[in-house]
Parts: structure tokens; sequence; C-alpha cells
């Protein structure tokens, strides 16, 4: 019997590709560690596709842990790999549209909004005059606001925006202004978020940060414990990961200063590192049960037929 292959991709391979590989062999399964950008299209192959280590196999699943940065054009050649795996029907976590639905923040954004979900109110645009109105626009109604880059994480190339002068010497990548309503600490000086990982429509684990800095991400110091977690907490977490069609997803959640959880953030590719230090969960195991069970759901409609 052929041991199942599962591809991990990544453009730079460490201690989470580490962890998922240990847990998949636990199971029977053997890893390819592969970037996205060395795949290609090849329409002499069988697939369509060659995928460094597989010739032209298909791989029983992916995982889908990192994709490098690059030109529209790159991004789009690696998002057809995704696509054209899971119509062949190889299981692909996340898939595409999960990560097309939160590589920007701005689409992020819609998705929360259309579900009827609790979000900072959000504004994205690509002209200055507009994003200067409504910078003035909100100021003068006393709400600060946050600066992002459309496409980032782990809390870099945020600002806060408490003054026109603030807004002014920003210099947005790409031109485009994300600005988000900023949320007040419901303590002066301390800031705290709450990170949940969902996994199969199950919470896998969940950490709070806290910092005496208003950006709370792990990767910048803040300080992570583990924490219970609520129906409001859990349901919208669930409901954060469905509105982004994510099989896994690190969910973001703010507590305004009414006590009301909102969400701030979706990542389809999520680290946990920090979840793991603060809670000890094995995180990665969870995700190889999930590979495993959609292993095994296709084999067994291969049976069926």
């Amino acid at each position: 019997m052929n041991v199942p292959r599962v591809v991990i991709f990544n453009d730079t391979h460490g201690w989470h590709s580490e962890q998922l590989t240990t847990a998949l062999r636990q199971r029977g399964i053997e890893t390819i560690l592969c970037d996205l950008a060395e795949c290609h299209i090849d329409l002499d192959s069988p697939t369509g596709l060659t995928i460094p280590g597989l010739d032209d196999e298909l791989p029983a699943a992916v995982i889908v842990r990192g994709i490098a940065p690059g030109y529209l054009e790159q991004i789009t050649l690696r998002m057809d790999v995704l696509h054209t795996l899971a119509e062949l029907g190889v299981p692909v976590f996340n898939p595409a549209s999960a990560i097309e639905h939160t590589v920007d923040k701005a689409r992020t954004s819609l998705r929360l909004h259309l579900a009827g979900l609790t979000t900072p109110r959000t504004w994205a645009c690509e002209n200055i005059d507009s994003a200067r109105r409504i910078v003035t626009r909100q100021l003068d109604n006393g709400i600060s606001l946050v600066m992002k880059p459309l496409f980032g994480c782990q809390g870099k190339g945020i600002a806060l925006i408490d003054t026109m002068q603030a807004f002014e010497q920003q210099n947005p990548v790409g031109d485009a202004f994300y600005l988000q309503e900023y949320v007040q600490p419901e303590q002066t000086g301390t800031w705290q978020d709450w990170r949940l990982l969902v996994i199969d429509g199950e919470i896998s684990a969940a950490m709070s940060r806290s910092s005496s800095h208003w950006i709370t991400n792990y990767a910048q110091g803040a300080n992570c414990f583990a924490t219970p977690v609520s129906d409001e907490m859990r349901q919208l977490a669930l409901n954060a990961t469905a509105a982004v069609n994510a099989d896994y997803a690190g969910v973001d959640l703010i507590r305004t200063v009414d006590g009301q959880f909102s969400v701030l953030e979706v990542n389809s590719v999520p680290a946990w590192k920090g979840l793991y230090q603060a809670t000890g969960k094995d995180v990665a195991g969870d995700i190889a049960n999930a590979i495993v069970k959609r292993i095994e759901e296709v084999a067994s409609s291969h049976h069926a037929v």
C-alpha cells in the first residue's frame, strides 16, 4: 500500500512545518515541503501541473502554510495551482477561496460585514483626497483610526491616526488606504485582544494577548496566556471562519468598552507558536487529524464509485 503524501506549501519552512511533519508522520503520512512559487503549469503533464517531488502524481492533500509576496501575476499563478488541485479532487487546506477572502484586509472586512458579524467600522479607498475626508470626518467626531497595509500581518506597518498630522505622515503601501476605527481599551494603559484558532468548526486553542502598547501581536512582544472561551467568543470565531470559507483560521477578537466582542481580523494561514507556548495545545495534531479525515473521505468516495 502506498503511503499518502501531503504537500506543505510555504516559502520559508521552519518550526510550523516541522510540527506538521511530525504530526503527520505519526499518522502514517509522508510530507513534502514545497514553495508554491516552484510549482508550474505544464499541459504536457496529465494533471496540467508540476509539483516538485511528485513527478506527475497528485498529493493526497495540501496544507497551505504561507505564500511568498510577489507581483499580481505571480500570486495569480500560485492561486491557479491551488484552484486546480481542488478541481482535481485534492483536499486543499485552506482552499484558494479562503486565501483570496483574507489576503487583503478590505475583502475580509466586507465578508464579515455582509455576514452580519460585528467588526470595527472600516473604510478603504485609493484616493488620498477621499481618505483625507474620511479621516477628517472621524477625527471631528472624536474617533481615532488605525491605518493598516492592505496586505500585512504580525502588526507590521500599522499606525494610529489620532491627528491629521499623523495621517499626513503616512506613506501607504501601494497607495491603498485601509482605515479601521480604533477600539479604545477597556482599561486605560492596558491593551488586550484574543486569538482563537478554529479547525473544522471547532476551537482548537485560544489565548489572550496583552500589552502596554496598543499593538498586541505576539510577534510584537505581547504577553500571551491561555484563556477560557465564552459562547459569544466561540460563535463569533466560528461564524467569522465560515464567512471567509476557511477550513482553519486564526480569528482575532477585541472587546469594546461596552463589553461586546468584535472581529478584528481573520487569518487563513495562521501561525500558532504563540498559542502553543501559551496553552501547550497540539495544534499540529488537530490539523493532521483534519487532513487524515479528508484523505479518508476521498478514498471512501473513490471506493463508492
